[in-house]
């Protein structure tokens, strides 16, 4: 693995940021980085387990990402001002 320094975050700061900015698919491609089991890796996730190899790769996976709710926010912006305005006859 490379160096990658990270912010001196408690555990449960950094699970925080990993299940605000959680993707489909992610939970996977964690276990595949970390050659764990992808049901140890979602017991990490939800808090149930400790693995700081698999927390600190969930993190560096998610810590440049917006969270999921600036995401859904933007996209509802974006779909209000595609939408036609209705023309009212005179």
């Amino acid at each position: 693995m490379s160096n990658v320094t990270y912010k001196k975050l408690e555990p449960i700061q950094k699970l925080a940021i990993v299940n605000a900015r959680l993707r489909h698919g992610d939970m996977s491609k964690i276990a595949k980085k970390t050659n764990s089991n992808p049901a140890a890796v979602k017991k990490v996730i939800e808090g149930l387990a400790e693995d700081k190899k698999i927390l600190n790769v969930a993190y560096n996976a998610v810590r440049n990402r917006k969270k999921n709710f600036q995401v859904i926010k933007e996209l509802q912006v974006a779909s209000k001002k595609n939408q036609v305005q209705p023309v009212t006859a005179k």
